[in-house]
């Protein structure tokens, strides 16, 4: 099996996020290897969270509150608004409706914040991809995965890579995080990939990398 990449221009704004995901799902995958203890009860606490008694009963119980201050907060808002206003009743009535509308839709879709190390780290990793002409003929880069292991082509000068040096792949929907040697990073666009099969890229380099 062989898979070929021809890198590109890093120029797609989904990835400065997506970049940040991967360095977040590497540095959680090292704290899991560190303090295995920890995170077993993480786990057992979050699967408890999501499933455990009560929860609808919370949620419903959020949604009452939320419609009650939605009410409330018009019932004010709406006669401060009317002449002679009322600046501290509509203060009070749109924070009221503003926290009733968040409570009814948006409560439930809460994402955790991202380090600021990840992004700090992901800014400066896209910052050297996006500073590259990969056009040019010098810059043109080549990468074989095959039998061997990476054969990294970029213009006169070839790099292998065993699979032995590499330690770890992650993926989001439009690239995968490779990881190799002492602490070097390759930072791979699935549009990039022009032999192979995207869907079977990672779980063949999940069976080459050791564990």
């Amino acid at each position: 099996m062989e898979f070929i990449f021809h890198l590109s221009c890093y120029n797609d704004s989904a990835l400065d996020e997506e970049t940040v995901q991967l360095l977040v799902q590497r540095l959680e995958a090292r704290s899991r290897k560190t303090m295995p203890a920890m995170w077993a009860a993480t786990d057992k606490l979050n699967a408890y969270a999501a499933k455990g008694p009560g929860r609808e009963k919370r949620r419903m119980r959020c949604r009452v509150y939320g419609a009650i201050l939605l009410v409330l907060g018009i019932f004010l808002l709406v006669p401060g608004l009317m002449e002679p206003r009322t600046p501290s009743q509509i203060f009070v009535g749109g924070a009221a409706a503003v926290w009733g509308i968040w409570s009814l839709f948006f409560r439930e879709r809460r994402s955790p914040a991202l380090p600021a190390s990840c992004r700090k780290e992901a800014a400066q990793l896209l910052e050297t991809r996006r500073s590259i002409d990969w056009t040019l003929p010098e810059n043109r880069t080549e990468l074989r995965f095959d039998r061997a292991g990476l054969a990294i082509r970029a213009g006169e000068q070839t790099k292998t890579v065993p699979y032995s040096d590499m330690t770890a792949i992650y993926e989001t929907e439009h690239l995968w995080l490779l990881l190799y040697g002492a602490e070097q990073a390759m930072l791979l666009q699935k549009k990039d990939l022009t032999a192979g099969d995207p869907a079977k890229f990672l779980p063949y380099l999940l069976e080459k990398i050791p564990e």
